[in-house]
């Protein structure tokens, strides 16, 4: 079963892929993306995915025209010849192929490719174990809640989590003290039978998984609150997890050198990925 690439129309194994040097996204990291999964063999939250896209081509005015029923059915497509059991899909589209000048191009459209590739499965010794995040200034761009691809501050953050013992990173607001988000993943927090969340705005990228754990809470009783979060607050915090589309729901248990709780993934983090796995049963 082989990783794939649509691009230019076609499939192709993903070995033999290729975008031009030229390309915006090259140059300039001038284009948005999506990662989206399979659960059951299933698409998961694809709408919501493609509003999301959808929201970062108008805000960096990429012109795309997005059919999502012509595009549902290139995913499809792509899923059924990789073959896997469960298949992560990356979506990226660009402003296309121009002269390196910061003047966008009006001739060349804009360039869509997709890759098609087993999904990763977070292994069961971390998800019971949980994760420790090192806490880091936010020196990202103001427009994070935009998916673009310029995620070089993310990576940094995530080598130095790692490099020094930690397995991802958190970012906070220096100046006004409170949390955002992790490199790629959101943040809860736990007080009790009540879970906090950062709100959105323009230094987080709202996760699709976020917002239906959101709803997946409140349904089930737990109130959330989507609030400034203050950097303390954490670290007094009973729990801790990060959302994302490959963690789902997945423990924090170390914030710098402060255990959460007993330091061990829990009982309210334990629930919501439990209901989380129950609801894809019913997608």
């Amino acid at each position: 079963m082989p990783d794939i690439a649509y691009i230019q129309g076609k499939y192709i194994p993903l070995e033999e892929a290729r975008l031009p040097l030229t390309d915006r996204a090259c140059y300039f990291a001038d284009a948005v993306y999506e990662v989206f999964a399979t659960f059951g063999g299933k698409v998961f939250l694809f709408d919501e995915h493609m509003a999301r896209l959808e929201r970062s081509l108008q805000a960096v005015r990429i012109p795309f025209a997005l059919d999502r029923q012509w595009m549902a059915e290139r995913v499809a497509e792509g899923i059924r010849r990789c073959g896997y059991t469960e298949t992560l899909i990356y979506l990226q589209i660009s402003r296309g192929e121009a002269l390196r000048e910061k003047k966008s191009p009006t001739a060349s459209p804009p360039t869509l490719f997709m890759t098609f590739r087993p999904k990763p499965q977070i292994p069961p010794d971390v998800r019971e174990r949980g994760l420790s995040v090192l806490l880091v200034p936010d020196d990202r761009w103001a427009r994070c809640n935009i998916k673009t691809i310029m995620l070089l501050p993310n990576i940094l953050a995530h080598q130095k989590a790692l490099d020094n013992g930690f397995d991802d990173a958190v970012f906070y607001d220096a100046q006004r003290n409170v949390l955002h988000e992790a490199s790629s993943a959101n943040l809860f927090l736990a007080a009790g039978n009540r879970l906090i969340t950062p709100a959105e705005g323009p230094k987080i990228l709202s996760g699709t998984v976020r917002s239906y754990v959101v709803r997946l809470a409140r349904e089930n009783g737990i109130a959330v609150e989507e609030r400034d979060v203050e950097v303390g607050e954490i670290l007094r915090a009973d729990e801790a997890f990060l959302t994302g589309t490959t963690s789902e729901v997945l423990a924090v248990v170390r914030v710098n050198q402060t255990p959460l709780g007993d330091g061990r993934p829990g009982p309210l983090t334990r629930r919501l990925h439990g209901l989380f796995l129950e609801s894809l049963k019913h997608l």
